[in-house]
């Protein structure tokens, strides 16, 4: 009839390693992509945002070359499920993506600029997608996993240098908006000339810092859902 009371850094670490341990269960990895990866990343976006709306293979491989973090994915025994892409760019482009002048499908390779160490610049997120042929239960666990194997990413990167201000976003779906706003992202107040897409931005200062890491640990308890 007694209850034991545990410190939640303690409860804290458990889930943490509960979560390592179920993905190496299931083979689970998040890693930066690879041209075989990027091959798999190319035929989920086409699913999930139709082909004429993706960047082709030899400009994506020409991408990760300009600048290693663009892309990330993430993958089963072998296989990518889902992946993300962001984006170091010039204020301009940056400003003409954020107001609709211009969409993702036309940014070329010399718009990809490498994320510089020890001086602030900002970071454009491109694309966050799981597999659509995956069933809705598995989309849910793997994009839990995804969002907080990324959020250790830019926490890893800021801690060693990398000191990005500020992440933009564009959505243009109600479940994007969601997420993004989950997220700690806020719309920008300038709108876009496409009223489908919409511009956020994220201040990654300590109190969003802070907020990535308490979504994080809730996320850890979704992806195991």
């Amino acid at each position: 009839m007694k209850q034991g009371v545990y410190p939640k850094r303690d409860i804290d670490g458990l889930a943490l390693s509960m979560q390592i341990l179920f993905e190496q269960d299931q083979g689970i990895t998040f890693s930066r992509s690879m041209i075989a990866d990027q091959v798999e990343e190319l035929e989920i976006g086409s699913r999930a945002f139709g082909r004429n709306f993706i960047t082709p293979l030899p400009e994506r491989i020409a991408f990760q070359q300009k600048s290693e973090f663009t892309f990330h994915s993430l993958k089963i025994e072998g296989s990518v499920v889902g992946y993300i892409s962001m984006f170091h760019f010039s204020d301009e482009l940056l400003d003409h993506l954020l107001t609709g002048k211009k969409i993702e499908r036309e940014i070329k390779v010399n718009d990809v600029l490498p994320f510089p160490r020890l001086e602030p610049f900002t970071i454009y997120i491109d694309v966050l997608v799981i597999d659509p042929a995956l069933s809705n239960h598995l989309q849910k666990l793997y994009a839990g996993i995804l969002i907080s194997r990324f959020v250790d990413l830019l926490l890893h990167l800021r801690s060693n240098g990398y000191l990005f201000d500020k992440i933009y976003t564009v959505t243009s779906s109600g479940a994007g908006e969601r997420l993004v706003k989950k997220l700690g992202f806020e719309k920008l107040e300038h709108k876009s000339l496409v009223p489908a897409r919409i511009p956020f931005v994220a201040c990654f200062d300590q109190e969003h810092i802070y907020t990535l890491q308490m979504k994080q640990r809730k996320m850890l308890g979704f992806a195991r859902r």
